[in-house]
């Protein structure tokens, strides 16, 4: 026994020593990446290879290698788990996390174009200059179509989506002819005559043309984009390829990883700029959704079980609609016999009692409401069954005269109606028409409508005869008041909502003034004895304190619109047109802005430091969001259209995608990245908020990126120059 013990526990120890050995080499290995190469694979293996000596010098414990591949070759790694990190285009990327189930990707590539990095991508439709019969979209049907890969975002998908817009199915009304990678085969194909279009993405031609292989005179582009990217383009632009890290990389490498290509200087990989934050990629998925592409190019198949399963309450609801629409039918068609009999017992009855025609008649018209018909002479009344229940009496219960109705008036309102009765009788109100409470049988009061005519005159002209009705509107009155209430309470809300963001935003103020401080103070102090995470830890601190405190100072701007600024009075509104320029003039010097104001500069009634703010931030937008190496023109148009003040300010800069309106005057908007412009995305919710503080309106107009913007308000001058004359 003490020999079977003895051999247990030396089991045990191999065991944990084989362990400790296979974790050891788990560590040890090498880190593997995948990146798709649609260029040839020496060539984008010689590009990528300075990516496995960067990270290897950040992280020296890692060695990494950098693997070029296909597209099969890049899913079977990805399938095998044999890659560690993947950099691939997004429509490749949307594909694989389907499968797999990827996070968020850890940066987005940035690329090396014309002077600039670029953050975005897209796709080149083009043929030999001399095909007389390739010039637009249109051509494409019937064509042989050269491409990499179906699965190529920028080499096909992109287009096939634009083809697609013009309504263009490509894979059926073309002839596809699949290059495989890398995108140079595609221009090859076409040149040698093998196919009449190319699909590329961008750079692959102006790439081949700086190294010697194509003569851009050779070719033409089809569906030209205008964009100060890209000078051969044919798509809108996407995001441009993600780096990501695969579900089994270990969470402290993947983040050392991001860090790595966050802060990696540019020009360290040939034609990378490096890296920036993970782009928003649903628009790719959009994309891919509408050419039915990886991985929706499947239809899903339903049957009655499926929908039964899926949607069991509608179903049920609408088969409870269908009973009851037939049975409200025949309860319908049950009702009209009904009417009808009661039709042809009503016009023998009008043929019997005559003297009650007009009784009847009015009491169809007050819609079969209570009625009463009072003999003003001798004040004798008739109150219809209906009109006396209406208050809680039996038939024999109320008295039959006008006396006993006055006596039943709320003390109130006896004054108010008895005086609407008096101008109805002296032909100052075409109709009576009064809302009064009356008092039920019960001690309570009910608010009633009555509404009456004199159908009878003496010989003297005074009125003999007057019928009406009672409408019980109790419950309408009690609903008023609620309104009422809840509209009262929505104000304070509002009001106290107001109040709570002013103090909110301004009291966060300090705390955060005391957490930068500190941080500052732990930078000067510790910067020697801190290593490279921590510091870069550190710095983003810091500049995440100043960003909160940016938008805090923005939100509190925001509340102080309408509460903590001037009062609204007669300004001229040239002169603070000048105030703002003398204010912006060292920014439009330094970027050589030429701003021109023009048209007629009104006086109008407003809060003037809120109109300084608005116009201030447009102008600083202007100069802002300039073209690179491009002065801005700045054209400022003022002019007055019916009663209003409208003005314009429209600039050269780098333009609106017109899908992105809607989100320009939100909360914290931003359509550009930060490393590309700075700001909190709240400037032009501000001016919104200041507008609507002057009961006008603000809208922008752009052709799209690239092509300048024009932002344009309105607002009342507050006077109607036909009626007023203008203040001075």
């Amino acid at each position: 026994m003490i020999t079977n013990a003895l051999l247990n526990r030396i089991k045990f120890l191999l065991l944990g020593c084989c362990v400790l050995v296979s974790f050891s080499a788990l560590a040890d290995a090498p880190v593997r990446i995948g990146v798709l190469a649609y260029r040839p694979k020496p060539q984008t293996l010689e590009q990528w290879q300075a990516l496995s000596k960067v990270l290897h010098q950040a992280i020296p414990e890692r060695e990494f290698i950098v693997e070029a591949l296909n597209y099969d070759e890049l899913e079977a790694g990805v399938d095998s788990s044999q890659l560690d990190f993947v950099l691939t285009n997004p429509g490749h990327y949307v594909h694989i996390s389907y499968q797999h189930g990827f996070s968020a990707p850890l940066a987005t590539l940035l690329r090396h174009e014309d002077g600039g990095s670029q953050d975005k991508f897209g796709g080149v439709i083009f043929a030999k200059a001399e095909r007389l019969d390739i010039n637009a979209l249109g051509d494409l049907r019937g064509k042989k179509i050269a491409a990499t890969s179906q699965d190529s975002l920028g080499g096909f998908q992109m287009q096939a989506y634009e083809a697609a817009q013009a309504g263009i199915d490509i894979v059926k009304a073309s002839q596809l002819v699949i290059t495989g990678m890398p995108h140079d085969a595609v221009t090859e194909a076409v040149l040698s005559g093998h196919a009449d279009i190319g699909f590329v993405r961008t750079g692959v031609l102006e790439d081949l043309a700086k190294n010697g292989k194509l003569d851009l005179r050779q070719i033409k582009i089809l569906n030209v984009q205008p964009s100060s990217e890209f000078k051969l383009l044919s798509t809108a632009l996407y995001p441009e390829w993600p780096f990501l890290a695969m579900p089994n990389v270990d969470r402290a490498l993947a983040k050392k990883v991001a860090g790595c290509l966050l802060l990696m200087s540019p020009d360290l990989i040939p034609g990378i700029e490096g890296f920036t934050i993970p782009a928003d990629y649903n628009s790719v998925e959009q994309l891919l959704r509408n050419v039915r592409a990886k991985p929706f190019d499947a239809v899903p198949s339903f049957t009655l079980t499926d929908i039964w399963q899926r949607y069991p309450t509608p179903i049920l609801a609408l088969s409870a609609g269908v009973m009851l629409v037939v049975l409200l039918s025949l309860s319908l068609f049950w009702v009209n016999r009904y009417l009808a009999a009661e039709r042809r017992r009503v016009r023998e009855q009008n043929i019997r009692l005559a003297d009650s025609e007009y009784r009847w008649k009015f009491a169809l018209e007050g819609a079969d409401e209570g009625v009463w018909d009072w003999d003003i002479i001798s004040g004798e009344v008739f109150f219809s069954p209906r009109w006396k229940s209406m208050v809680g009496y039996q038939p024999e219960e109320f008295a039959n005269n006008f006396d006993a109705w006055r006596d039943s008036l709320h003390p109130d309102d006896t004054d108010r109606v008895l005086q609407t009765l008096s101008d109805y009788f002296d032909g100052k109100n075409k109709l009576y028409w009064v809302e009064f409470r009356m008092r039920c049988k019960d001690g309570r009061y009910k608010w009633i409508l009555a509404k009456g005519m004199v159908v009878a005159h003496t010989p003297e002209g005074k009125p003999q005869r007057m019928l009406g009705t009672h409408v019980d509107i109790d419950k309408h009155k009690q609903i008023e008041q609620e309104l009422r209430q809840s509209h009262d309470a929505l104000l304070r809300s509002n009001v106290d909502l107001e109040q709570f963001a002013y103090s909110v935003s301004h009291d966060m103020r300090q705390p955060l003034r005391m957490v930068s401080g500190h941080l500052q103070f732990l930078e000067r102090n510790l910067r020697e004895s801190l290593d490279e995470d921590a510091r870069q830890n550190l710095n983003f601190a810091l500049e995440g304190a100043k960003r909160m405190d940016a938008m805090i100072v923005s939100l509190l701007e925001y509340s102080r619109v309408g509460r903590k600024t001037q009062q609204k009075s007669w300004i001229a509104s040239d002169a603070v047109r000048d105030e703002v320029l003398q204010f912006v003039e060292p920014l439009a010097t330094q970027c050589q802005a030429n701003i021109r104001c023009q048209g007629d500069w009104p006086i109008l009634y407003a809060s003037r430091d809120e109109l300084s703010r608005l116009l201030q931030n447009l102008l600083v937008n202007a100069l802002h969001y300039r073209q690179e190496y491009q002065a801005p023109i700045i054209d400022v148009n003022s002019e007055v259209i019916d009663g209003c003040w409208r003005l314009s300010v429209r600039d050269n800069g780098i333009g609106i995608d017109p899908r992105q309106f809607d989100r320009l005057f939100q909360f914290f908007s931003r359509l550009q990245a930060r490393t590309r412009f700075e700001g909190t995305g709240m400037g032009l919710a501000l001016c919104r908020r200041i507008i609507e503080h002057h009961n006008g309106k603000i809208w922008v107009d752009s052709a799209g990126e690239g092509l300048g913007s024009c932002f344009t308000f309105e607002i009342p001058l507050g006077y109607t120059p036909a009626t007023d004359s203008q203040p001075t």
